[in-house]
């Protein structure tokens, strides 16, 4: 019996670093399936265009609008363009065609400044329902999102449109008071969880981004 149960024990101690190399493999197939996974949602987002605020929203051409301010938007429910045709791809980049060399010069300077925890300018959003459109600033939450941010911070307005604008939206919001925490501290220049305020030699205006309001932002 006691010889039969070193054979097992022999056995076992074989078979062990086979079965810690099925587990290491394992996770190595588990890593490269989120890796295809991300790679292939990377590419449908390259291809599909992202949506235009009038193709969803035909009302939102002649609906009133009220000035929110600033406010931390999160980016989950930025989704879309206020263009008309859309000439942004899903990703919030311009489409492959409108990328030059202006453009990637705009975006290095972009990222560049995210990567060194600089102050961007907030981005300008439409607001209808709870969804949010961009006017300017795609390039900025395009660099966002690929750095995994939360948040970001923007001037919104909000579009007055029935059906979609909650009745107490239209004549208050808590965010847009005068002395809320969150607009306080945005005109005070704190930034989303995208990025962090640094000294002033870190800010990054309009003007350094090169074209902020120009057609491919």
């Amino acid at each position: 019996m006691q010889h039969f149960r070193n054979i097992l024990w022999r056995v076992a101690g074989r078979l062990r670093p086979l079965v810690r190399l099925g587990s290491v493999l394992g996770r190595g197939r588990n890593v490269l399936r989120q890796q295809r996974t991300e790679a292939g949602n990377q590419r449908r987002a390259a291809r599909a265009t992202l949506p235009s605020l009038f193709d969803r929203h035909p009302a939102a051409t002649a609906a009133p609008r009220r000035r929110v301010g600033l406010r931390s938007v999160p980016l989950d429910r930025v989704v879309g363009t206020m263009r008309h045709p859309s000439q942004n791809t899903a990703d919030f980049l311009p489409l492959p065609r409108l990328r030059g060399q202006n453009w990637r010069g705009r975006w290095q300077r972009i990222t560049g400044a995210i990567d060194r925890l600089a102050m961007l300018p907030p981005v300008d959003l439409v607001q209808v329902g709870d969804d949010y459109y961009v006017v300017d600033g795609h390039n900025r939450i395009a660099a966002a999102l690929r750095a995994d941010g939360v948040e970001v911070d923007a001037d919104v307005t909000q579009l007055l449109i029935p059906g979609f604008t909650q009745p107490g939206q239209a004549t208050l919001d808590a965010s847009s008071l005068i002395g809320a925490d969150e607009v306080r501290q945005a005109g005070q220049g704190r930034q989303s969880r995208t990025v962090v305020q640094r000294g002033a030699t870190d800010e990054v205006s309009r003007r350094d981004l090169a074209g902020d309001r120009g057609e491919h932002r």
